[in-house]
């Protein structure tokens, strides 16, 4: 083996490629399975498709498309996606076409899809659950923006749940029947197993799915709801998530009333709601913030086994639960990062997950009697591996709060180090870093491989991936403690998180960026007129740069946010000032750092006038700002071309001014 080649940090040559990344990538969005044949169904999101979501059926060793290509199967309700596609007890999956919005039923079996409720224009539905005897009968969201304009669709778009007859004549005003309506949002309409009961969970403004949502169940009575029930969630107070029907007739969710999504179970025989509690579980998630629909991190085994995802700091681990004796035994599965789970039959699941060395994969998982674990993985995110040489692992580091308004608290970050056998820099130089802040800002990053990350570590870039104040996987206390510190706190985060890693000598401190997306995107543009000191570079894709311009153009699901997260501390008559003073397009004179802004052209959640705005203002104060913008891209890059791009300009930005 030849020694490695002595090359600056920065300027190390990869494996892995722009063109690789765009072409030889997929991303995994949904999975269905039809129990009755063990067939596992994902949605693959294709770059080389024009982003075109695919169903693909993975059966006896065998994946096959069986989707028409003249469909793509992906909900646009709260415009994030998910709840795309749902499996019906005859094999059959309802999915929600992307362009058209209309509902069909596709066969798997002849891979023909049949159109069975005409979407008008305006009208979007998802999150689809069929009648277990009568599958002619199925309730969905459904999403009207018939009266709302760009300008205010935060306020003229409807959502409501329906029953919907697909078997009868469109004509027919009994086709669609609405039976749930107020509220200004729903989610996870769910049969159970006998068709008696139908659940559900719903919330008003100024809530998120995870600062308050409350959850039903009512009686069904073909086309109608009797016997409403509320029975867990409170507004601002107690969020609800992911309420699923057991094999044994109860109905499981995740309530975080103790400060973590913890399971509980409800039987409607004795309405009797009770707490599952697991020794060393207290302080960890069952459940996930839910951005978009339809999120299933854990499933019903048999009546008395549960398969669940627990979230503790970030990192997710698969569980089985005897929800008999209120026993766990860990699988030991290698996932930290853990999106969907799917029961195939008693022993056996589907799992999405990624793991700290292998990206995320679509797995078949399934046990013996002694618990032996057999693991098939079925398709993976990348069709190359990055051998483990390469493999840059997280190490998770804890920072005290040393800057902004909150200095009592601590900082969660994963640091990835630069990772290249065949390159070393020389000895007596640090490595630049890249400083990565997620978007939400109610998300959070993971310590499992992410290619991005890979992409930047292999080049000889140190990666720290922050989980700032407000980040979920914590637990509710430090989710909420942004809660009108938005754009202070987590900026503080970041820097705090930047002096750690140069304190322990990991990085150089005059080499230092930072980027991220939509809030991450925010972050970044606030982070470098308050700290510029700190930074040598930024890149904002799709970040905010004037809050109340946001605000006034706002998509309905996030419109209210702003104010809990950045008002909620502010008096009445100091509103618009402190927007003014949290808007970075107002602060470019004191940016020292040049900016890249990366934009999609078609973006609903954070819109194309506000990367223009931000260059605008840069370059009138004399900055250096450049903008690219994807034509037909939204809130995230899907097509081959922008994922392209946006890997070899963000890479030309790093060499230029860190490496």
């Amino acid at each position: 083996m030849s020694s490695p080649q002595t090359a600056p940090y920065g300027h190390w040559k990869s494996p892995l490629t722009a063109e690789g990344l765009a072409t030889c990538s997929i991303m995994l969005n949904e999975v269905a399975v039809d129990e009755s044949t063990g067939a596992i169904y994902s949605v693959e999101c294709r770059p080389v498709e024009d982003g075109r979501s695919a169903i693909v059926q993975h059966l006896n060793g065998e994946s096959k498309d069986v989707l028409p290509k003249d469909l793509s199967a992906l909900a646009s309700v709260q415009e994030l996606g998910g709840g795309s596609i749902s499996m019906r007890p005859d094999g059959k999956i309802l999915l929600s076409d992307e362009d058209t919005c209309n509902i069909y039923l596709l066969d798997p079996t002849s891979a023909q899809a049949t159109l069975v409720q005409p979407a008008e224009e305006g009208i979007r539905y998802a999150d689809f659950s069929s009648h277990p005897a009568n599958p002619r009968w199925i309730i969905a969201i459904k999403e009207d923006h018939r009266e709302a304009t760009p300008e205010t669709q935060a306020t003229h778009v409807h959502n409501t749940l329906v029953a919907i007859d697909i078997e009868a004549d469109p004509k027919e005003s009994a086709k669609e029947v609405t039976i749930a309506q107020g509220d200004d949002f729903y989610s996870h309409p769910k049969f159970d197993p006998s068709g008696k009961y139908v659940s559900w969970i719903q919330w008003s403004h100024p809530d998120m799915p995870w600062t308050g949502t409350v959850l039903h169940i009512a009686e069904w009575k073909d086309g109608s709801l009797e016997n409403v029930t509320r029975i867990a969630g409170e507004a601002q107070k107690e969020s609800i998530a992911q309420p699923k029907w057991g094999l044994d007739g109860k109905l499981y969710f995740a309530s975080d009333s103790t400060g973590f999504w913890q399971l509980y179970s409800y039987n409607p025989e004795d309405a009797r709601v009770l707490a599952l509690k697991f020794k060393g579980m207290e302080k960890s998630d069952f459940a996930v913030a839910e951005w978009e629909l339809g999120s299933a991190t854990y499933t019903s085994l048999d009546e008395k086994t549960i398969v669940a995802t627990v979230i503790t700091h970030a990192t997710s681990k698969v569980v089985l639960i005897d929800t008999a004796t209120s026993t766990t035994r860990d699988l030991d599965l290698p996932y930290v990062d853990i999106n969907t789970i799917c029961r195939i039959s008693p022993t056996s699941f589907a799992v999405v997950g990624s793991s700290k060395t292998s990206p995320q994969e679509l797995a078949l998982v399934s046990f013996n009697s002694s618990f032996e674990i057999t693991r098939t993985v079925l398709t993976s995110t990348a069709s190359f591996e990055l051998a483990p040489e390469f493999v840059s692992i997280a190490t998770d580091y804890t920072a005290p709060q040393k800057h902004g308004p909150l200095t009592d608290g601590e900082v969660h970050m994963f640091y990835f180090a630069p990772r290249n056998p065949d390159f070393q820099a020389d000895e007596n130089t640090l490595p630049p870093l890249l400083t990565y802040v997620h978007g939400g800002p109610n998300g959070a990053v993971t310590p499992a491989l992410d290619l991005e990350i890979q992409y930047w570590t292999t080049r000889g870039f140190a990666v720290c991936a922050v989980n700032y104040t407000g980040s979920v996987g914590f637990g509710r206390e430090y989710r909420e403690r942004l809660s009108g510190y938005w754009g202070l706190v987590d900026v503080g985060d970041a820097v705090s998180a930047v002096e750690f890693l140069v304190e322990k000598g990991l990085v150089d401190k005059s080499r230092v960026g930072v980027y991220g997306g939509s809030a991450g995107g925010y972050l970044t543009l606030r982070a470098l007129h308050m700290y510029p000191e700190t930074w040598a570079a930024g890149i904002s894709n799709y970040g905010i740069s004037d809050v109340k311009a946001l605000q006034a153009d706002s998509y309905k699901f996030e419109s209210q946010d702003v104010d809990r997260l950045l008002l909620s501390k502010t008096k009445p008559e100091d509103r618009e000032a402190v927007l003014k003073d949290r808007s970075p397009c107002y602060f470019a004179e004191q940016i020292t750092a040049p900016l890249l802004l990366l934009q999609g052209t078609e973006d609903m959640v954070v819109p194309i006038a506000q990367a223009r705005m931000m260059a605008d203002a840069m370059h009138s104060k004399g900055r250096v700002a450049e903008v690219v913008e994807f034509e037909g891209e939204g809130h995230g890059w899907h097509g081959q071309k922008a994922i392209f791009e946006s890997y070899s300009r963000e890479e030309e930005w790093w060499k230029r001014y860190l490496a």
